[in-house]
């Protein structure tokens, strides 16, 4: 005869012998408010959800359009423009078989009106990267806090942020058939936005050696 602990959970509630007892009357009372208060949190919860988009994603379509404000083959040129721009000290990364031809501060979206602000682009620092072949990379540069004050718009996927948590801090997907390889140096995060998977390859193993 088969031990009824051994039966599959559908099969146990079959063997069942006695009919479950009833709920008591004092945890009935208690549902409806858990139920009400369940409700509260989900309503709550979604909405910010569903109004998050994919950060990365943002990233992808804004380096599809990209223009350098200035171009430059100097780092310093480039790092120097972004101080004056917007007081972050960004230097450039230094990709192997690519060359910096110009930097900028593309908008990749609009912030959420909040009581003391209006609405305002966010402005990131970007660096155009060109190969022998014509080849082409955008690379774009935050860091946490910027995240931090983004996030109610805009947030990086899952998987992202433990990525970046990694002895070697690297992220590489493919979104909406782009490559973008994410990578932490340090406080400040770079991802590499680019068309040509050999090249998001090459990117891919310089910012891991």
């Amino acid at each position: 005869m088969t031990d009824v602990d051994e039966l599959p959970a559908f099969d146990r509630v079959q063997q069942r012998s006695t009919p479950p007892s009833a709920p008591s009357s004092s945890w009935l009372r208690w549902l409806v408010p858990i139920g009400l208060l369940l409700a509260v949190a989900v309503w709550w919860v979604w909405p910010t959800a569903l109004d998050t988009e994919d950060l990365l994603l943002q990233l992808a379509t804004t380096a599809d359009a990209f223009q350098p404000d200035l171009a430059t083959t100097a780092p310093d040129e480039a790092r120097a423009f972004i101080i004056e721009r917007l007081g972050w000290d960004v230097p450039p990364p230094d990709l192997p078989n690519l060359a910096l031809v110009g930097a900028g501060l593309p908008a990749i979206g609009t912030m959420q009106a909040t009581a003391a602000s209006q609405p305002s682009d966010i402005q990131i620092p970007a660096f155009r990267y060109e190969g022998s072949a014509g080849e082409r990379a955008v690379v774009f540069a935050y860091d946490y806090i910027l995240l931090d004050r983004i996030r109610d718009r805009y947030d990086l996927p899952e998987g992202t942020y433990a990525g970046l948590s990694e002895p070697t801090p690297l992220d590489s997907r493919v979104v909406d058939g782009i490559f973008v390889v994410t990578w932490r140096q340090r406080a400040m995060v770079f991802s590499a936005v680019t068309a040509s998977e050999e090249l998001a390859d090459l990117i891919r193993q310089a910012v891991s050696a």
